[in-house]
């Protein structure tokens, strides 16, 4: 196992490490890099970053108390201190997906209101939240991204990390076209009723096309279709929605944007 250099991000694999706990917190770490409003990375309790499971980095999500925070992804890495603190800093190894066993270390910060209830949270280096929400390029144009990382369990809620997959693909779509069209189609799995998957998964793909409407991309230029448990990527054997069955049909919950470039006339 091997640390990976820190270059551009790319379509990351699947990532799945085992998680692991933090020591308590006890005084302010007033260290700062410049201007970016991260700790410095030597002073966290760990040499190099702990490991953590990604999944449980996808389930952080507004408004979740500091106790449902540690439960997730442990005590924070620094000394942060006891009363009122507002900030908490991690530092996490995330595998990349290649061979090898390599992985990069990334500083991962979330904020809490006046309540103490989370409101935000953040990635120093690009390349972590694509790691944890990859957008994977199925043919031409279009992109395929997973259903369970945009959005919370049988919901059209999306996540902190799909919210920041949607950014870098309007950024993308936006540098690479110069009036950027989307068809945006959701999918879901086979489990539940056909009129149920069917609403869902528009509701997903408007969603997510009402999303990137707020990053740039024109909402009339976008288009959306909700497929249900139409074409599906895997078929996997079983009637019960068990764990293992639904984690093999993970890939049929997806959202694939394709995107073309408009022609006026």
């Amino acid at each position: 196992m091997r640390k990976a250099a820190l270059g551009a991000a790319g379509i990351a694999g699947v990532v799945l490490v085992a998680g692991c706990a933090a020591p308590p917190n006890n005084d302010r770490a007033e260290i700062r890099e410049a201007g970016d409003g991260f700790p410095a990375l030597d002073d966290n309790w760990y040499d190099g970053g702990r490991f953590v499971d990604p999944r449980n980095i996808l389930r952080i999500k507004e408004g979740q108390s500091k106790d449902q925070v540690r439960q997730l992804i442990g005590n924070p890495h620094y000394s942060e201190g006891f009363f009122g603190v507002r900030e908490w800093n991690y530092v996490f190894n995330l595998y990349t997906g290649e061979e090898g066993g390599d992985y990069i270390t990334c500083q991962y910060q979330v904020e809490f209101d006046d309540e103490m209830a989370l409101e935000s949270s953040r990635w120093r280096e690009a390349q972590c939240p694509a790691l944890l929400a990859p957008v994977e390029r199925k043919e031409d144009q279009t992109l395929v991204l997973s259903g369970d990382v945009l959005f919370d369990f049988d919901s059209d809620r999306l996540t902190l990390e799909g919210r920041r997959a949607l950014e870098r693909v309007a950024q993308s779509a936006l540098s690479e076209f110069e009036a950027p069209g989307m068809l945006i189609t959701g999918y879901t799995d086979r489990f539940g009723s056909a009129t149920y998957n069917q609403a869902l998964s528009q509701s997903r793909a408007d969603t997510v096309a009402d999303y990137l409407a707020t990053q740039g991309v024109a909402r009339g230029d976008i288009r959306t279709a909700g497929r249900g448990e139409a074409d599906p990527v895997v078929e996997c054997a079983g009637a019960t929605a068990t764990p293992s069955v639904t984690e093999c049909l993970r890939p049929n919950r997806r959202v694939e944007i394709t995107i073309s470039e408009l022609v006026e006339g």
